[in-house]
């Protein structure tokens, strides 16, 4: 092999351990001690590719800095490869034995004075020459008598090394397995063939390739710990949801008993949890509170933000106060100590169920839709106060609405005329009213299930941004 071809191999490994550098650096959430031992190793194995390169370049130069580049990227070679025996065996002993594991301290201390005893000799050597020398020619040389001393110090290195991989054997996966057994076989086999052959760095082909397989290794593990991870979190994103649903009302119906009404609920949250949610539950034999609501932003913060906001709103209502007194009272526990800065949408109302009588306060929240026996589905544009949470000390007012047998109450939140298709045009309120009258003998399950239809056939394959919550009331 000349001389181009050597200098090409040393950079492409040199650059390949850089490349691997960058991506250990990128990785995140890794234990932080083995992801400086890999760095370690990479480093050190690309100055040692480095040094051969210049090695190589200089070989055979006759000029003052040819001489003495030639000298030094030897030595360095000879002298980083003890320190690559010495990093890989801590990294080895690191991810296998740990500080507690049997033969750890053992297999790192001899390593380290096997390996400090080889740099010792080197520097030695520089001084008396018993291991190399260079010719007239600035060429490089062993000298046979001595030099088997230096690859017997590393030999019994890695010797220890694999013993100790041996030793861990049935803890190890497969894959690491070949890489331990490659790091410590290889250049063994490496070094003794080097012994004869000349021309060639076997042993740094031996450990480039054994490093660049702990590299892989490396990063297999990272990213079985980050799907792992993705998976724990999508498992408990899922019981979160379970819990969200038990938290709303599911079960329908509700009121099987009560024949002067009829009401449904869906709700589709953009994630496994969202800050959409819809209540109601009787203050009294007579009373029928109706709450829906949206929680600024998606996910686990809003759906925290939810149930505190559910919880305080029900609990304020069954006090019997009347729906601009609920909203204000559940505003000011909301916005007292709201360090999120978070805040909620709400529509209440508190039906009188034996008059149809209707007392409504909307705090910022979309307008409702109204049906009237034998009419359509109209938009009820209704007076907005401010939303909860965002301020304390506001006023809200509230309205009456009377809803007469056969008459119908469509609620939702923003995200059903808010949904979008891929070109990012938004279903709107004019199609959802469009939606909702294509049937006006439908019951309230089946209003909803219409618009879902329509929502999904106007969005198609396009992603779901936001929450998408509805409730229809029937009042019989």
């Amino acid at each position: 092999m000349n001389n181009s071809m050597h200098i090409a191999f040393e950079f492409w490994s040199a650059l390949f351990c850089g490349i691997a550098i960058t991506c250990v650096l990128a990785t995140k959430h890794q234990d932080k001690k083995k992801m400086k031992l890999m760095i370690y190793q990479l480093l050190v194995m690309a100055l040692i590719n480095l040094f051969e390169m210049q090695a190589y370049y200089f070989r055979g130069s006759d000029t003052q800095m040819g001489f003495y580049m030639v000298r030094i990227s030897n030595f360095m070679v000879f002298l980083l490869n003890h320190a690559l025996l010495i990093a890989g065996t801590r990294y080895i002993c690191y991810r296998m034995g740990n500080k507690s594991g049997k033969g750890t301290n053992f297999t790192k201390i001899a390593v380290t004075a096997l390996c400090s005893a080889g740099m010792a000799l080197l520097v030695l050597s520089r001084i008396f020459g018993f291991y190399y020398t260079f010719d007239g020619q600035n060429r490089y040389y062993r000298l046979n008598n001595t030099y088997w001393i230096m690859p017997t110090i590393q030999m019994a290195a890695i010797i220890l090394v694999t013993g100790f991989t041996i030793f861990h054997w049935k803890r190890l996966k497969t894959l690491e397995k070949v890489a331990y057994l490659s790091y410590g076989l290889l250049p063994v086999v490496a070094s003794g063939f080097q012994i004869f052959i000349y021309g060639i760095s076997l042993v740094t082909i031996a450990e480039t390739y054994s490093i660049l397989l702990m590299f892989v290794l490396y990063q297999i593990e990272y990213s079985e710990r980050i799907v792992a991870e993705k998976e724990r979190i999508q498992s408990e994103l899922l019981l979160a949801k379970s819990i969200q649903t038990a938290l709303l009302p599911h079960a329908f119906p509700l009121f099987p008993e009560r024949k002067e009404f009829d009401i449904y609920a869906m709700m589709d949250p953009a994630r496994e949890v969202g800050g959409d949610f819809y209540d109601f539950f009787m203050i009294d034999d007579d009373h029928l509170c109706m709450v829906i609501a949206d929680v600024s932003g998606k996910g686990i913060p809003a759906a925290l933000f939810m149930t505190i906001s559910k919880t305080i709103l029900k609990s304020c209502a069954m006090l019997g106060h009347s729906a601009a007194d609920i909203l204000e009272k559940t505003n000011e526990g909301l916005s007292s100590d709201n360090q999120t800065e978070m805040f909620v949408t709400v529509w209440l109302g508190i039906m009188e169920i034996s008059t149809g009588k209707l007392s409504c306060a909307n705090a910022g929240h979309e307008y409702p839709a109204i049906k009237r026996n034998g009419g359509l589905f109209e938009l009820f544009k209704d007076k907005h106060s401010f939303v909860l949470g965002g301020m304390t000390g506001m006023p809200y007012k509230g309205y009456d609405l009377q809803l007469n047998h056969g008459d119908k109450l469509f609620l939702y939140t923003d995200g059903v005329p808010e949904a979008s298709d891929a070109k990012n045009k938004m279903y709107g309120t004019s199609r959802m009213i469009e939606a909702l009258n294509k049937d006006p003998y439908a019951n309230p399950k089946q209003v909803l299930e219409i618009v879902r239809e329509d929502i999904s056939s106007f969005v198609k394959d396009a992603e779901q941004f936001d929450d998408l919550t509805m409730v229809c009331l029937e009042y019989k």
